[in-house]
């Protein structure tokens, strides 16, 4: 199957260099494409890669501004790279240069999410906070507290612990009650690794009890998914959630790991590990509504995590599931079609060729790329995934 990988990842590298780079964002545009070039080169350090890769670093450079705010699709996951950069050794630290304008970019940006309630990670609050503790050593210490402090004040608290409205229900489905997000992309658990990262006894409290109340909605029977994705006041819990990185259990059980890990707390990480063992079992892709390869919500994001999780825990089902899912995604490439045979699937627009780290073809060159190494640490670039 390596061989596979190395044909597939070939292909990808040359659609690639063919893509107009347009403005770089980290998920969706040209940031993500840097992204895959730089590990590829790494694997493949061709004089031909090596240029092309300063060619995108010098464009980058040059167009890294944003008017827009979110990490999803603006300046502070283009931050996020510069930093991730910037600590590999391929830039000097721009944001040295440039500390004043990013904590006012931070704080400006900051109060008009916390008027809305936006605590979402790919596009509100918690993106902002993530970026502002990555990039620690050129952020205000006054600035995070500012960031942080909006976000604690606003969760609600119940004897099953603490959690917030989620932004995108309240703004698409006003007229129904408020609900509470379950997934890694916008809700509780995001902002459960976020917070256990800054490591102040406030932050830590809080992660811990939002993980407290995401543990309480724990299905008690033989359901599909052992979470919900969405939970509100007045309708039955659904355990019928998919199987990807944006949605579901798999995100849910990564929260749980890494907040484990980093307070040496065995309930945490034994939570994580059972609910992975319990998504190793699914392997049906229409059950786990799985129609195409990417990260977000496709076959290679599931690859990745079950990839991540077995390197680092050793667990044989683990290691099924992560070579089961990598067979999918490869699988799911259709010759002489979309992007190296790839195409994202839109509810609404139908199948599109996507370049993108989140649902392109940047994203599910890198998670191919973990399947050619042992290490763990040359996953270390799915920390903008909040996936380590």
């Amino acid at each position: 199957m390596k061989e596979q990988i190395h044909l597939k990842l070939n292909e990808i590298n040359t659609f690639l260099m063919e893509i107009d780079k347009g403005h770089p964002n980290l998920f969706i545009s040209s940031g993500g494409a840097f992204l895959f070039h730089y590990n590829y080169t790494k694997h493949n350090p061709t004089e031909k890669n090596q240029e092309f890769f300063e060619k995108q670093l010098i464009h980058f450079l040059n167009n890294y501004e944003s008017p827009l705010p979110s990490f999803v699709s603006g300046l502070s996951g283009n931050i996020w790279l510069i930093k991730y950069f910037t600590d590999k050794e391929v830039l000097d630290d721009l944001l040295v240069d440039i500390k004043k304008e990013i904590n006012d970019f931070f704080t400006n940006t900051n109060f008009k999410y916390a008027e809305q309630a936006n605590y979402d990670f790919l596009h509100g609050s918690l993106g902002l906070i993530y970026t502002a503790n990555y990039c620690r050593n050129n952020i205000y210490e006054n600035t995070i507290n500012a960031l942080v402090t909006p976000f604690l004040n606003g969760m609600h608290k119940n004897e099953k612990g603490y959690f917030f409205f989620d932004w995108m229900s309240s703004i698409t489905n006003s007229a129904k009650p408020e609900q509470i997000n379950f997934s890694l992309a916008h809700g509780l658990p995001s902002a459960a690794v976020i917070l256990s990262g800054l490591q102040t006894s406030d932050t830590l409290e809080a992660s811990n009890n939002i993980l407290r109340f995401i543990k309480s909605h724990k299905s008690n029977s033989n359901t599909l998914s052992l979470y919900p994705s969405i939970v509100n006041e007045t309708e039955t819990v659904n355990y019928n959630s998919r199987l990807a990185w944006c949605y579901g259990d798999l995100g849910i059980a990564s929260a749980f790991w890494q907040i484990g890990k980093k307070n040496n707390n065995m309930e945490w990480k034994q939570e994580a590990i059972n609910i992975m063992l319990h998504t190793a079992k699914r392997k049906n892709t229409n059950e786990n509504m799985i129609m195409d390869a990417g990260i977000c919500h496709g076959a290679a994001g599931v690859a990745h995590i079950f990839n991540r999780f077995y390197k680092e825990t050793g667990i044989k089902e683990f290691d099924d599931a992560r070579w089961y899912w990598l067979d999918q995604t490869l699988l799911m490439a259709k010759p002489n079609s979309g992007l190296a045979g790839y195409q994202a699937w839109d509810h609404k627009k139908g199948w599109q060729n996507e370049y993108g780290l989140l649902e392109g073809i940047a994203g599910i060159g890198l998670v191919l790329m973990g399947f050619l190494t042992d290490d763990v640490q040359e996953l270390d670039w799915d920390t903008c995934l909040l996936l380590s």
